[in-house]
């Protein structure tokens, strides 16, 4: 079925447990955990966390758990097809130049599904205005706060929280995180071309400007 619905993923609230083995002994022997669990009821709180703990830590594996533990994500990587059938999306995810991105934006287009108001996603790069015009892309996104810290770090950039303004507008490809997939860590999600991004919000969390975006289809 061509660009179905994608139902609306929301891993809030988010939990966080210790991992470490030396927690998980002590809690075995009956003695309180070391580090209380936190939970998470914002994404401004969770991205919060995840940048104190540079990506890493309780509140990164817990975001992960809950993408591989969501049945509707699950659902919306079952919707898309196999990337050999997508040849030009399987390049933009395995090569960094010479990808033909108008042929991966047809493709998007026309497998991708419909993201649902609300849909919260995570994107790092530069985000430095208040009004950002997605005109030479697609643009790619993660479901996963961890990934956007680290590629906000790797360009000097920021970090956006990416939200979908309105129901069927924006089309949105989920590369599948199971079965024999490059770069599975990611989470991501690519979304088509020609959309505009309006600031709601601006703040600072340790060394990151973050900037909440409402996502619109682009009108010239």
């Amino acid at each position: 079925m061509a660009n179905p619905d994608l139902e609306l993923v929301d891993l809030l609230p988010i939990r966080t447990h210790s991992y470490s083995s030396i927690s998980q002994a002590l809690a075995e022997q009956g003695v309180r955990e070391l580090r209380p669990s936190q939970v998470h009821e914002s994404h401004e709180a969770l991205l919060d966390q995840i940048i104190s703990d540079e990506g890493l830590g309780d509140t990164a594996k817990a975001v992960e758990e809950a993408l591989r533990s969501s049945t509707v994500y699950a659902k919306w990587q079952r919707l898309m097809p196999y990337l050999k059938d997508v040849p030009h999306i399987r390049a933009y995810r395995i090569q960094a130049i010479g990808v033909d991105l108008s042929g991966v934006n047809l493709e998007v287009i026309s497998n991708g599904g419909y993201l649902q108001t609300g849909q919260i996603l995570y994107s790092g790069g530069i985000f430095a205005s208040e009004q950002v015009a997605i005109l030479d892309g697609p643009m790619s996104t993660t479901m996963h706060p961890s990934v956007a810290r680290w590629h906000a770090q790797k360009e000097n950039g920021q970090i956006a929280i990416l939200k979908i303004a309105a129901s069927h507008s924006v089309l949105g490809f989920a590369y599948k995180v199971t079965g024999n997939q490059k770069l599975k860590h990611e989470y991501e999600i690519l979304l088509q071309n020609n959309l505009q991004l309006m600031q709601t919000s601006i703040c600072r969390v340790g060394e990151f400007q973050v900037r909440s975006y409402d996502v619109h289809p682009y009108l010239a």
